[in-house]
């Protein structure tokens, strides 16, 4: 008898479900606390990974991915983006900030554009996705409406 593949192997077609790290040890129990101004979410303070409680659900955010679980020992399932609320939350109560709470950039002296790209367009017009910032004067002719 021949065997030509392994049981732990994916059938064909289908996508192996990496594992997803549980944010807790065994004996760590999470100290949930509220986060302000955000009605109903908690975050687990001294957990050292991203762990939310909100409407009977758990959220965990781990290197850019959402999942969610009935548990804190999961089981974890990968969800394209987390409740609208969670948008509320700042950066401090995440350990690792997603694009969204890490806010603007700031440094700029009030400028649309880091220092090195202000100076490329010095007495030219902006770049096409700046220029509807700033008004009609700095779109070229054949952009304007």
């Amino acid at each position: 008898m021949i065997v030509l593949g392994s049981l732990a192997a994916p059938a064909w077609g289908q996508q192996a479900v990496p594992l997803v790290p549980n944010p807790l040890t065994p004996n760590l129990v999470p100290a949930w606390t509220p986060i302000p101004h955000v009605r109903g979410v908690e975050h687990a303070a001294n957990i050292r990974a991203d762990l939310f409680r909100y409407g009977g659900h758990y959220y965990y955010y781990h290197n850019g991915t959402w999942y969610r679980g009935r548990g804190t020992m999961g089981p974890w399932k990968q969800i394209n983006q987390p409740p609208k609320v969670f948008y509320q939350i700042g950066a401090p109560y995440f350990k690792t900030p997603p694009g969204w709470a890490r806010g603007r950039k700031t440094g700029w002296r009030g400028e649309p554009l880091p220092p090195g790209q202000m100076k490329k367009f010095e007495g030219e017009s902006l770049p096409p996705g700046q220029m509807k910032k700033f008004g009609e004067e700095h779109v070229p002719p054949g952009h304007m409406k």
